[in-house]
């Protein structure tokens, strides 16, 4: 009597082996009754199973849901009709990126990646339905955790600490600059960097590595730089400085100096204080707290 093999799927036709045959229908061998190989193969099929069809080419006769590990590359791919690499690259203006993305009822919720620095989706990837763009809800893609934006998605848990020390959000810049920089409000675009003594509009610090990063998916730290408004970062300064001061923008563009007690007295002019002590006249980079009076 022939062996009948269902599905898991019973919209899908089974699968019949006649008495001492092989069928080989699918990627492992299906054994009839009475073969004289069957402690092998079915040993041999286990052992595929165990090592997801280990090999450099794709196993022939694949079926819905089967995995294989591609030797050639490294990693496992999924057949869905045809093979999908599991943690497969999105396309990105710049080249591709490697990515695993979690779905739940065909939304993208979060983007994982290890890259050192952001980018932008390109236009022709699209999410799970085919036709929206995953520009539209990833704007921006950095390395860690990307939740989707448009959405109410949060990370919800208790937190112990920070790894950093800064408060700091992104703002557009009208250039690049460097970490440790004062800004203040204007120029070409939000931010720009002091040029002028005591500037009443100096407004944060060009931060190393915030500890928490509000407005993360408005840019790239070229165009959109986090600055510190709250907290402990270096920060660029000019001048013999001593622990405590009160610092003011100085002449040295994007450099902060020691107030004098005359500018101390306007709050709009202190950038923080200083946490270290500083005894050269040249520009240096010290740690100090933003915002603090």
């Amino acid at each position: 009597m022939p062996y009948t093999i269902d599905y898991s799927d019973s919209g899908k036709s089974p699968i019949v082996v006649n008495d001492g045959t092989v069928d080989t229908s699918t990627s492992l061998p299906l054994i009839g009754k009475n073969y004289t190989r069957f402690g092998e193969m079915l040993n041999e099929n286990v052992l595929h199973l165990l090592e997801n069809f280990a090999n450099s080419t794709a196993p022939t006769n694949p079926t819905e849901g089967q995995l294989w590990y591609d030797t050639s590359t490294s990693r496992l791919m999924l057949y869905d009709g045809q093979w999908f690499t599991i943690g497969a690259p999105a396309d990105t203006l710049g080249g591709l990126h490697w990515t695993i993305e979690t779905i739940v009822d065909n939304e993208i919720v979060t983007i994982h990646v290890d890259d050192t620095t952001a980018w932008t989706p390109a236009a022709t990837e699209f999410l799970e339905d085919g036709v929206t763009a995953l520009s539209t809800q990833f704007n921006v893609i950095q390395a860690g955790i990307n939740m989707n934006s448009t959405t109410d998605y949060k990370f919800r848990g208790t937190a112990t600490s920070a790894e950093y020390a800064d408060l700091a959000e992104r703002y557009a810049s009208d250039q690049p600059y460097e970490a440790g920089t004062v800004v203040r409000l204007g120029g070409t675009h939000e931010i720009t960097q002091t040029l002028q003594e005591a500037d009443i509009d100096v407004f944060g610090i060009v931060s190393t590595a915030p500890g928490f990063e509000m407005n993360s998916g408005a840019g790239a730290d070229e165009t959109h730089p986090f600055v510190a408004l709250a907290g402990r970062v270096p920060c660029n300064v000019i001048g013999k400085i001593t622990k405590g001061d009160r610092l003011v923008s100085s002449t040295v563009p994007g450099a902060a100096r020691r107030a004098t007690p005359a500018e101390v007295s306007d709050y709009r002019k202190v950038i923080g204080r200083a946490l270290a002590s500083k005894d050269t006249d040249e520009i240096g980079k010290i740690e100090v707290v933003v915002g603090a009076k």
